[in-house]
């Protein structure tokens, strides 16, 4: 069974925006597409059961509510323009949009949403559901902002030298290989007063002099996949400054930031890193979790086509 890249949409622009993303990253890697529309409400028993026990186009389409099948056919049609012939099945399931995307990333390899959603307060940038899957989701995530199209074929994986970059360095030279992009090794060690969210803009960073000591373990790190990846091209970079302003600065001439799950700074959730990146990037980011996925299973089927 091949199992689909999914993208969460609601309507929002930014949503619409991940349809896009996912649609492309779809076509890239041969795979199906399923654009998930979580409806926040519980049908009646009888219907429910059968929405879940289905997923076939059929009878079941009409039951969903009008806003539904709209949100669905706009996500469709804007991810069919950005990757033509690619295989897309619209689907809706009734629950909470954080609980019903959580463990709908046990079963895929990749899921993309927007950083907020339709729900979304005025002047809030990054959504709830979006801090959820970043901080709960066992496949990678990317979360995509509406205004991010970013084409300068470079993509940025940020590492602080932990074990726990292994996985991001994985996925982005997997990604870079996919688009014949370049690469860049961002090594990041963080300022000892830059430890609040409070100060963004005063944050500062450095390029030198070279710490030969950070240059000499980001070297090792890539070193494994320069040779599993020979045609891409790498950059390897030190960088002395807060991890979450160096990598927002970094997604301006970016196409992707990936960073692992345990990024430094971390106490709870994403830490301050985590939210400075999410909160002011340029371009789609691409979070990673380092612990091993488990099997894909033939569990329960949750997800309605919503197909017109």
């Amino acid at each position: 069974m091949i199992t689909p890249i999914v993208a969460a949409t609601d309507g929002s622009d930014e949503s619409l925006a991940a349809a896009e993303w996912a649609a492309v990253a779809a076509a890239r890697r041969r795979l199906p597409l399923c654009l998930v529309h979580v409806v926040d409400q519980s049908p009646g028993s009888a219907t429910h059961g059968r929405l879940l026990m289905h997923e076939m186009a059929g009878p079941f389409r009409h039951e969903l509510p009008r806003h539904a099948r709209s949100v669905l056919a706009k996500a469709s049609h804007r991810a069919a323009c950005a990757a033509p012939g690619i295989d897309i099945h619209p689907v809706a399931v009734y629950g909470r949009a954080g609980e019903v995307l959580t463990a709908i990333t046990a079963r895929t390899p990749l899921l993309a949403l927007g950083t907020r959603g339709a729900g979304r307060l005025p002047g809030q940038r990054l959504g709830s559901v979006a801090l959820r899957l970043a901080d709960q989701a066992e496949c990678p995530v990317v979360l995509v902002t509406a205004d991010s199209s970013p084409a300068f074929h470079e993509i940025v994986v940020g590492t602080d030298g932990s074990d726990d970059a292994t996985a991001a360095l994985e996925f982005g030279f997997f990604e870079a290989d996919l688009r014949d992009s370049r690469l860049t090794a961002l090594y990041i060690w963080a300022h000892p007063q830059a430890v609040g969210l409070e100060n963004f803009h005063d944050w500062m960073l450095s390029v030198g002099p070279v710490n030969p000591l950070a240059a000499a373990r980001l070297a090792e790190e890539i070193t494994p996949w320069r040779r599993r990846y020979p045609s891409v091209l790498v950059t390897e970079s030190t960088v002395h400054g807060h991890p979450g302003r160096v990598l927002t600065l970094a997604s301006g001439r970016a196409d992707l930031i990936v960073v692992d799950r345990a990024m430094p700074g971390r106490n709870q959730g994403l830490g301050p890193v985590g939210d400075a990146l999410l909160n002011h990037t340029q371009c789609p980011v691409a979070v990673i979790p380092n612990r091993p996925r488990p099997a894909v299973g033939a569990g329960e089927r949750v997800l309605v086509s919503a197909q017109a």
